[in-house]
């Protein structure tokens, strides 16, 4: 007797609501080439012209939302030529740079954008200086859909490699990091570097001004003192906020932007908020362009071949970026399945609609690596969600919202569980599931995995794919409400907290006449799980405590892995100070290691400020060949409290492998690599969990339990009297119930109504002897 509408749906499959992307790119105009002259014609041109044309024709085909040139010409910004290819690529939008009180009047820099600016200014030199080549034009973009709008900045750096030249783009760099620090971004904010950056020489520190090459009129802001540090890789030059750079590449793999010389000068930097979130960059070479399933998608078809070297002597560089958070994937109906295989990701950032705790990502691995952490398992045709567990273990969640206008009651869950390293007699790690709705836990026993520790160590072939399914019942997300799945990775008994400092291991600073085999190795822990990004080098000045560099630990370069899972990182650093000088190790915020070489000095400035440093008690004369006698911990341990500096003298440098001597240890059983693919979540349209024949939609409205087969809602016939006809029925205060009568079973009348009292409700109907039959239901809502 109680009223059902059941609706028929397809399953379908729900997808996930994509975050605000934007394309952006950069483009070097340089020199084109006219073939018919042979030479290069470092204009844009008026519109029309070969050199116009084509250059039009290459951003068209890229279809970025905002490009920066560079190399624009003054000749073209004042006889309208950048406006006019503005206006016919579809920007509305238009900021160029002055060239005011800047040592290049021919060369501008300009944004060309699809979306308004909520504000356009240049970077420029303070009132009193002059120490800018061409000034930065940097704007906040108004992007549709979006309330975190990014800010880009674009360069173009001085070029050369004279010694003036490295100071000149020092300076401008330092330019750029005082207006991103007083403009009040941060990690967490949305914005993007980007341009020719003519990186070359070697990294150095300037404590005077070069001798010769200067400008006549240059002139340094009293805001900016010396010393200054030069580096080659941009990264170095960003502390807080720090930045991501990232790593585009043409269709065959080379990071070539010059092709003259075959080098990369054009770099495109995120905050690291954006560098969480999907992302991806190509180099555009025309060579390369031969299909649209090649590459980034791009518009239209593609170009001829010879379009790149026609246009510029460097090649485009563009990015999609995502720039807001996670949105949950979205039930919109009863019926629909959430699928995710997790194609296309590449391991370096928590796929959304995911959030992870517990280790940082690594990108893709096969099972060879043996660093904890998550990563993409398997390939990257058929990529994974997957974790090394560390001693304290890791979780990975994804966010759900049930869209649709009814009580999601159950779910069906299925996903399969991987192995994808196996450590012989290692752990026995485990993967775990619990669905959190209303900040409640529920688990998931069904869905529980054990890692084999039995397989032969190393990568596994294939992952082991092990199915899991189950069916979650006893669920209450009303619509509009939101729940989480979440996944846990445990470490076996024999798991313990592996050594987790980050420290200095070797250093070569003095060489036998020039010093150019100067590099600093740093070390991580197994237990280090924070992102390399918390790890900083500050160098110190021994004479004066003040700090000359600061690198962080993202832009060393990755060495050897020990089997301790001991991660060894390397970087050349042009310009070690001599003599008595030092070097600090800054880990989220805080010195964990302040030494020093050839005596102790305190430091004046920086983090390390007021601490005296720790002499190594080894130094180096300068007498040894070069590559050789490096100064390093040796021993056997985890953690440089157990180890101790030596001076390798004669001994060939180490550099991203362990020193002579050094035996990393960490005392604990190895895990095994895990990782979840091939996710489907259905919500089952008219699910019966108890199998009464009342869905669990219909059992909440009622008042009964799902889960309780004998709790109905049943309703009772009587006839106490002649011509009466008594209805009784369980009531649930805050429900509604009206008695409705029919005499076909097509067309109902509704009787009165009745608010829930928690008690049983009777109700009267009164019938005569010469009626023909009569049916009785009862209609329960809710509000």
């Amino acid at each position: 007797m109680s009223l059902k509408t059941v609706a028929s749906f397809l399953l379908a499959s729900a997808t996930l609501a994509s975050a605000m992307g934007l394309r952006v790119a950069t483009f070097n105009l340089g020199a084109a080439y006219n073939a018919a002259e042979s030479k290069y014609e470092p204009s844009l041109g008026v519109p029309g012209s070969a050199d116009y044309e084509i250059i039009r024709s290459v951003i068209t085909r890229l279809d970025p939302d905002v490009v920066a040139l560079q190399e624009v010409h003054t000749t073209d910004v004042n006889a309208g030529n950048l406006a006019s290819l503005a206006s016919a690529l579809g920007y509305g939008h238009l900021y160029f740079a002055p060239n005011t009180n800047a040592f290049d009047n021919s060369l501008r820099v300009a944004f060309l954008s699809r979306h308004p600016f909520l504000s356009q200014t240049s970077i420029a030199s303070p009132a009193g200086a002059k120490d800018m080549t061409r000034l930065i034009p940097a704007v906040k973009v108004d992007v549709p859909g979006t309330s975190r709008d990014p800010w880009l900045f674009a360069v173009h750096l001085k070029s050369g490699t004279a010694a003036s030249d490295l100071f000149q783009r020092a300076v401008e760099t330092r330019r750029l990091t005082r207006h991103i620090n007083a403009s009040g971004l941060a990690n967490d904010s949305n914005f993007v570097i980007l341009g020719d950056f003519n990186p070359s020489g070697s990294s150095r520190t300037f404590d005077t001004l070069p001798s010769t090459g200067l400008p006549a009129t240059f002139t340094l802001g009293s805001d900016i003192t010396l010393p200054i540090p030069y580096f080659t890789d941009p990264r170095s030059y960003f502390t807080t906020p720090s930045v991501h750079l990232l790593d585009p590449r043409q269709p065959n793999g080379s990071a070539t932007t010059f092709p003259s010389s075959g080098s990369t000068l054009d770099f495109i930097l995120t905050s690291p908020i954006v560098a969480t979130r999907p992302l991806a960059a190509e180099i555009y070479n025309s060579t390369l362009d031969t299909s649209n399933a090649v590459g980034l998608a791009k518009a239209g078809s593609p170009l001829p071949s010879g379009t790149s070297a026609a246009a510029s002597d460097h090649l485009p560089v563009f990015a999609d970026l995502e720039l807001d958070s996670a949105v949950p994937y979205t039930f919109t109906a009863a019926g629909q399945t959430v699928s995710e295989t997790f194609a296309g990701f590449p391991g370096t950032y928590d796929p959304y609609p995911w959030t992870s705790t517990g280790g940082e990502w690594l990108g893709a691995d096969s099972g060879s690596s043996t660093a904890p952490g998550f990563r993409s398992y398997g390939s990257s045709a058929d990529p994974s969600l997957g974790f090394l567990p560390a001693a304290a273990g890791g979780s990975t969640t994804a966010a759900f919202v049930n869209q649709s206008a009814t009580t999601l009651t159950a779910l069906q869950i299925s996903y399969t569980a991987e192995q994808w390293r196996s450590s012989n007699g290692g752990t026995a790690d485990t993967l775990s599931a619990e669905l959190i709705v209303g900040g409640v836990s529920k688990p998931l026993p069904a869905l529980t995995y054990q890692a084999s520790a039995a397989l032969p160590s190393g990568a596994v072939a294939g992952g082991i794919p092990t199915p899991k399914s189950m069916i979650v019942s006893g669920l209450a997300v009303a619509p509009g409400s939101t729940f989480q799945l979440r996944f846990t990775f445990t470490p076996g008994t024999g798991s313990s907290t592996p050594p987790s400092a980050v420290f200095i291991n070797e250093l070569n600073y003095d060489d036998n006449g020039t010093d150019d085999e100067e590099f600093v190795e740093i070390v991580a822990g197994p237990g280090f799980t924070g992102p390399l990004t918390g790890a900083t080098l500050l160098l110190y000045n021994g004479s004066n405590g003040q700090t000359y560099g600061s690198h962080a630990l993202s832009t060393f370069t990755a060495g050897a892995v020990t089997s301790s899972g001991h991660r060894i990182y390397s970087k050349a650093i042009s310009g070690l100070q001599n003599d008595m000088d030092g070097m600090a190790l800054v880990v989220n915020g805080a010195v964990t290691q302040f030494i020093s070489y050839e005596g102790s000095f305190q430091a004046t400035n920086g983090t390390a400020i007021g601490m005296m440093s720790a002499d190594l008690g080894v130094s180096q004369t300068g007498a040894d060949p070069a590559g050789t006698s490096s100064l390093g911990l040796t021993g056997t341990g985890g953690a440089p409290a157990v180890l101790s500096w030596s001076k390798f003298t004669g001994l060939p440098t180490t550099q991203g492998q362990p020193n002579s001597g050094q035996d990393f240890t960490n005392n604990i059983l190895p895990p095994q690599g895990i990782a979840i693919d091939n996710l489907a979540v259905t919500f089952p349209s008219g699910y019966d969990a108890d199998g009464d024949g009342s869905t669990d939609v219909d059992e909440l409205v009622f008042g009964t339990d799902p889960q309780d087969a004998s709790s109905r809602f049943v309703v009772s016939l009587a006839t106490p009297s002649p011509g009466i006809v008594r209805l009784g029925f369980p009531t649930v205060a805050g429900r509604s119930y009206i008695v409705q009568s029919s005499i076909d079973l097509s067309i109902w009348t509704d009787g009165a109504a009745y608010a829930g009292t928690g008690s049983q409700r009777t109700v009267d109907q009164p019938v005569s002897p010469t009626d023909g039959k009569y049916f009785y239901r009862i209609r329960v809502s809710r509000p």
